[in-house]
């Protein structure tokens, strides 16, 4: 039994030996096999593809992003008010203006005959009106009801050209509506000039300017004549200016102080007019925020970006003056967007509006 044992062994060794090398070719068979099996090629090609489509996907979102950061770089904007600048260009002021002209078509018609001489017109308003009634502006203006001791406004005319607009200027001291006009600039206004120009005091608040034209026109030639206004009734302040083409002839007018005007027989009080300088002690702290603000606004601006803000600021109105220089920011609109409020699509069903008194009605009619 023992040498049997001993010649059986050797037989065992070597299967086991034969069983170890077949593990060993085990991984490469399975290599060759995928290899030679075309469905794992095709599966291969497949990862692959969606490997490059994913980096196409990658990159294509990227340029997306690029371009919605540009777009929005590109909605954040200064607004300096350029159109406003442009079209204050090509603006005149129109004071002492007959009141007629609003509630006359014939009038209007000759108001804008007689400035169509000097080139096509754009628009017409009119502002500082008077009215007689404490209600809404607009509803006054409707109504025209205008005060009866006022029989003058303010207008402003714009022009098609900034040409046109210049030679509008001589209309300045021209009657119409037997009216002195008060022309001027809006973009260029004409400068005060002291040493011309004399203080008329202790006026009644409804005095008209016709009134110191005819006083002071026999003094010299008059430039122009202005009295000050409360913005809120657009009624005298009780003072006004007078400005002479030539500066002899404010020391004319000055012999005529304390002379009496109107029916009221008021004292006029005529002085040399002078500069008045602001009160420094209310204005000190305004003038430290208003500067501190003016700088944090400027810090970032170009040389071009701080004259077309400062130019804005000078010419135009209280409203634009306001918002000259703020900082635009928005999503820029594309084609297809929705907006709130309102229904998109052809294929939408408008839906009738169904109270309760409709429904009744049916109910009791069946």
């Amino acid at each position: 039994m023992d040498e049997a044992e001993e010649e059986e062994a050797p037989v065992e060794i070597k299967k086991k030996k034969k069983n170890s090398d077949e593990d060993d070719d085990l991984e490469g068979k399975y290599l060759e096999k995928i290899l030679n099996d075309p469905k794992s090629k095709d599966n291969e090609e497949q990862k692959e593809d969606e490997e490059s489509k994913y980096e196409a996907d990658s990159d294509s979102e990227d340029e997306e992003e690029a371009k919605l950061a540009a777009k929005s770089s590109e909605a954040k904007s200064i607004d300096f008010k350029e159109k406003e600048v442009e079209k204050a260009q090509r603006t005149i002021f129109i004071g002492n203006m007959a009141s007629s002209v609003i509630t006359s078509k014939k009038d209007y018609k000759e108001l804008k005959k007689f400035f169509t001489t000097f080139g096509p017109i754009e628009s017409i308003r009119f502002r500082s009106i008077s009215f007689n009634e404490p209600i809404p502006r607009k509803a006054a203006f409707v109504k025209q009801k205008l005060h009866e001791s006022r029989d003058s406004l303010n207008a402003y005319i714009v022009f098609k050209t900034q040409q046109d607009a210049r030679k509008a200027l001589e209309a300045n001291g021209k009657v119409l509506f037997n009216l002195h006009l008060r022309v001027d600039s809006v973009s260029h206004p004409a400068k005060i000039d002291n040493k011309r120009t004399i203080f008329v005091g202790n006026l009644d608040f409804e005095e008209k300017e016709e009134e110191l034209w005819n006083i002071f026109g026999e003094c010299g030639e008059i430039d122009s004549v202005r009295i000050v206004r409360d913005s809120a009734t657009n009624m005298g302040k009780g003072f006004g200016y007078v400005q002479f083409k030539d500066f002899t002839s404010v020391s004319k007018a000055l012999l005529l102080h304390e002379k009496k005007l109107g029916a009221k027989k008021r004292k006029l009080r005529i002085t040399r007019s002078k500069r008045v300088k602001p009160n420094q002690q209310n204005n000190n702290n305004n003038n430290k925020h208003n500067n501190n603000n003016k700088q944090r606004a400027l810090k970032n601006l170009t040389d071009d970006q701080k004259t077309k803000l400062g130019r804005a600021q000078r010419v135009l109105g209280k409203a634009d003056r306001s918002q000259a220089g703020k900082i635009i920011e928005g999503q820029r609109a594309q084609k297809g967007d929705r907006v709130a409020g309102v229904k998109h699509g052809k294929n939408r069903v408008k839906k009738p509006r169904i109270r309760q008194r409709s429904t009744d009605f049916k109910n009791n009619r069946k």
